[in-house]
């Protein structure tokens, strides 16, 4: 008997999660080890944050620091649209 497929949106989370952090970091053209000398942390910590484990949320305005990569999008997966230019639509104003 096949085993059931299961909805899990935390695995699904975590393995896109995972994959965004090594795009971002392959999108620089740096390696592994750049990466992790620029995060300050240990070559195989850093490894596994492309494998299997998140990386920590001490870690994550950096890393988006480093690679330009958007917060939201490595959160979520999702582009925002461009800033408004005049405020946002939740700024309007009752007269």
């Amino acid at each position: 008997m096949w085993p059931m497929a299961v909805d899990n949106p935390e695995l699904d989370f975590n393995s896109s999660f995972i994959r965004r952090v090594k795009e971002a970091r392959e999108t620089m053209g740096w390696t592994q080890a750049f990466m992790a000398d620029s995060l300050g942390i240990p070559f195989e910590r850093y490894k596994k944050y492309e494998q299997r484990s998140l990386l920590p949320h001490y870690l994550v305005a950096k890393f988006c620091e480093l690679t330009g990569c958007d917060i939201y999008y490595l959160m979520t997966g999702e582009r925002r649209s461009p800033p408004f230019l005049f405020g946002t639509p939740f700024d309007r104003r009752r007269r």
